[in-house]
């Protein structure tokens, strides 16, 4: 009986996984196209499971947003590095780096920036937030510290606080394109503009080489 029993709980932990993964990435899709009016029995629809799989595997809509938000902010920092990876100069690296996450990647954005916002008013929430703004921190810190060794830039403030400072920028910039409906097509110059003067990068270090 218990031989039995072994490979029937390990099937039903299987298709526990498969249906909270489909679950996460139906919402993934979802949520990147229409934000957090997305209802759960669109979800649900999508992903071929039942409401009551979503408050089972992810304790509420609310808490499977902010999920899918920290994952996909993730991916466009990742992402936004590989676009970066071969560029020439430092001014260079930092448009590319800038008009990823504002342009391919500013869905992604926009949905973290947006979880952020919900967590005000659902602190249960914060430790997921916390804890990607601080691998953002830290990829940023690690990318800074490359610019820094191949340049010989003189950082104004700690590398930690010039990190949080570009990922700030950036937000900031999030939050007024989604006030203001803007797309960043037209304004990506003044977008890394913003950037620039943010972390008070000289002119002399824009035209410095990555390799």
């Amino acid at each position: 009986m218990v031989t039995e029993s072994v490979p029937a709980a390990r099937a039903t932990r299987e298709s526990g996984k498969q249906t909270r993964m489909a679950l996460f990435n139906a919402a993934t899709e979802l949520f990147l196209e229409h934000g957090d009016s997305v209802s759960i029995a669109q979800i649900c629809t999508a992903a071929g499971a039942h409401p009551n799989q979503v408050t089972y595997y992810y304790g509420s809509k609310e808490k499977l947003f902010v999920e899918v938000a920290c994952a996909a902010v993730l991916r466009a920092g990742k992402r936004a590095e590989v676009d970066a990876a071969d560029a020439d100069t430092v001014g260079d690296y930092t448009e590319k780096l800038v008009g990823s996450l504002l342009g391919s990647g500013a869905p992604s954005v926009e949905l973290f920036v947006e979880a952020m916002m919900m967590t005000g008013r659902r602190g249960e929430l914060r430790d997921l937030i916390s804890e990607t703004l601080r691998t953002l921190h830290s990829s940023g810190e690690t990318a800074l510290l490359r610019t820094l060794i191949r340049t010989g830039w003189q950082l104004r403030a700690g590398i930690d606080v010039e990190s949080k400072a570009f990922w700030s920028a950036i937000f900031g910039l999030v939050i007024q394109k989604t006030a203001t409906g803007e797309s960043f097509g037209y304004s990506l110059e003044e977008a890394v503009a913003v950037i620039f003067a943010t972390l008070q990068i000289p002119d002399a270090v824009l035209n410095s080489s990555m390799e």
